[in-house]
């Protein structure tokens, strides 16, 4: 990552947060107060009822930690070397994530039903079926759209627009242990955290305090930036919101960590495939 694109990054993630701790909030909480009869769009299947002002604190938290991970990123990069990345380390990571995102229904364990807070018991579970598939081959067909929109050339041409690092170890690792590792990560453990994280708890808190149109963009802008890549930045962006109008259509949780999953599935599927095939993808 260049030092451009490292601060481009950082001015849109503080932009983002910004938006929201410091305009969103106290102007959305001064309409609510002097016209309390105007109404909010705070319909839809996703709940908000039981969120209380600690949650705001707690999902600051989440947030201060993105802040810190870019802080620090160019003591990372300086030191970056994947040849001395490790399963285990990889493993380790992962761990540290879960236990992060375990935080969230021990602090909802004591005022709410967690299967009715996230939607776990979802009577239309077939359905996922089908959302599946049409939701990764509609982030496919805008991966296509994006290529053809000029994007990742004006990123390369003025940022370098490199990959990302689970993108480059699947790709030229020769340690089959960490291809593994890498490969949980990204299809069992990044969807599970993420969803639980982005779209289970801070997307309805931003809601309660917002409203849900102003949520969703949040989230997902928010959901791109912290991949730390410019060149998949619109994609991830555009992903997060998607995901989110699926968690308040169908009301279940289970949904967006399925399609999540699906997508990074079919990714690394499409790496490991390439790179063992001798077939040449596109960064």
């Amino acid at each position: 990552m260049s030092v451009d694109e490292y601060k481009l990054l950082g001015n849109v993630l503080l932009i983002t947060v910004v938006a929201f701790f410091g305009v969103a909030l106290p102007g959305y909480a001064l309409v609510r107060h002097f016209w309390p009869e105007s109404g909010w769009n705070l319909g839809g299947s996703v709940g908000t009822s039981v969120l209380q002002p600690l949650d705001l604190v707690i999902a600051g938290g989440f947030v201060s930690l993105w802040v810190l991970q870019w802080k620090e990123m160019p003591e990372q990069l300086a030191n970056a070397d994947l040849e001395k990345l490790t399963a285990g380390g990889i493993l380790l990571g992962s761990l540290v994530f879960v236990m992060l995102a375990a935080v969230i229904p021990l602090v909802l364990f004591w005022r709410s039903n967690l299967c009715e807070f996230f939607g776990l018991r979802w009577h239309g579970w077939k359905k996922v079926f089908w959302i599946m598939p049409a939701f990764v081959l509609s982030m496919f067909a805008l991966n296509v759209l994006m290529m053809f929109s000029g994007w990742p050339d004006w990123v390369k041409a003025h940022f370098g627009g490199e990959g990302q690092k689970t993108v480059k170890l699947l790709r030229e690792s020769n340690d089959p242990g960490l291809i593994w590792a890498m490969a949980f990560s990204a299809v069992i453990v990044a969807p599970i955290v993420e969803e639980v994280i982005l779209r289970g708890y801070l997307y309805p808190v931003v809601k309660r305090y917002s409203e849900r149109s102003f949520a969703a963009l949040f989230t997902g802008v928010l959901f791109g930036v912290i991949h730390f890549n410019l060149l998949y930045l619109p994609t991830l962006a555009v992903m997060g919101v998607a995901l989110v109008v699926l968690y308040e259509v169908t009301g279940s949780l289970w949904v967006t960590i399925a399609c999540h999953a699906a997508f990074n599935g079919t990714m690394v599927g499409l790496m490991l495939w390439a790179r063992y095939s001798g077939i040449p993808l596109p960064q």
